[in-house]
């Protein structure tokens, strides 16, 4: 899971510094077309908290979209880990009043049920 982790880490990077030419809009509906629905949902998570960082879209839509497709991971411990990471990719995006992704349409009661979504 660690080695995992990083790599996905190694990728957020890569899509951050807008070197490969697309837009972020683009990549996050490709990455819908993964074979698999875990590889695909770990990659749908990496590339939509890059698409929330780059503001082309409000940051409460893209968070239930996620929390919406991390649910079609039935398996107990795999979907627990997919959450974390969810959690853990997403945590300082949240939209808040304060911050600059609840400025596009979020609120603390966004994040609020946000958090509750993931693991319920």
């Amino acid at each position: 899971y660690m080695s995992t982790f990083d790599q996905l880490r190694n990728l957020e990077q890569y899509l951050s510094d807008s070197k490969h030419g697309r837009r972020m809009t683009e990549l996050y509906e490709l990455v819908q077309y993964a074979g698999n629905i875990l590889p695909r949902l770990y990659l749908l998570i990496t590339v939509g908290a890059v698409y929330i960082e780059s503001k082309e879209a409000p940051a409460k839509d893209v968070l239930r979209d996620l929390v919406e497709m991390c649910r079609g991971e039935q398996h107990p411990m795999r979907g627990l880990f997919l959450r974390t990471y969810l959690s853990e990719m997403t945590k300082d995006k949240l939209p808040d009043s304060e911050s600059a992704y609840g400025v596009a349409g979020g609120s603390v009661r966004d994040s609020v049920e946000f958090v509750l979504q993931n693991f319920t």
